[in-house]
């Protein structure tokens, strides 16, 4: 089985605004990945957020939330924090909370290749384009629990490229991530 960590602890600095709160088709960006998160079957569900307002939605919407008091630190923290919260399991999926157009046939796609695989890491892949969610076997948690500053599960991957399956995702938008307003934008206005 595999726990599930939302990963919603970002300063959104090329946002200039905490981007999880923004509003998309009457909803906050945070509530979809979620919602989409809560309709699959994982061992243990945690939503890592620093902001209140994010750790409220989650409240709200039933999954477990942990507040990341450390959120300055960087991505190891929110890292660090979600495995530390989530039940032992045989791997871990990393999300962020920025993805509001990912699907749960992409999840579910994902978490096959991975009970199939279970020693390696999976990772989805469009147009050689790599995104997320990840999924990690527990032998990488110790390495996981290890990254420092604003470093996220990348090195790993990179310091592991022979246990990588990668999963080509059909649908482009449900890799899509927003970063920028024009990512955004080009979101609400499709």
């Amino acid at each position: 089985m595999i726990s599930a960590i939302i990963m919603a602890s970002g300063f959104g600095r090329r946002m200039g605004k905490n981007k999880l709160l923004l509003p998309y088709k009457n909803k906050a960006v945070v509530e979809y990945i979620i919602e989409k998160v809560m309709e699959c079957d994982f061992l243990s569900k945690v939503l890592v957020a620093k902001d209140e307002e994010v750790l409220k939605i989650g409240v709200k919407k039933g999954i477990k939330v942990i507040k990341n008091n450390n959120a300055f630190e960087g991505q190891s923290e929110s890292i660090k924090i979600g495995i530390d919260a989530s039940k032992e399991a045989d791997g871990y999926m990393f999300f962020t909370a920025d993805q509001p157009l990912l699907d749960v046939e992409t999840i579910e796609l994902l978490i096959n290749t991975f009970e199939n695989n279970n020693n390696c890491i999976v990772l989805p892949v469009h147009k050689n384009k790599k995104g997320n969610p990840v999924i990690f076997p527990k032998r990488f948690v110790n390495e996981l629990k290890l990254l420092q500053g604003d470093t996220g599960g990348k090195s790993v991957v990179n310091n592991h490229i022979n246990d990588i399956i990668t999963v080509d995702i059909k649908n482009e938008c449900a890799l899509f991530d927003i970063d920028t307003w024009q990512d955004y934008e080009k979101i609400t206005n499709d």
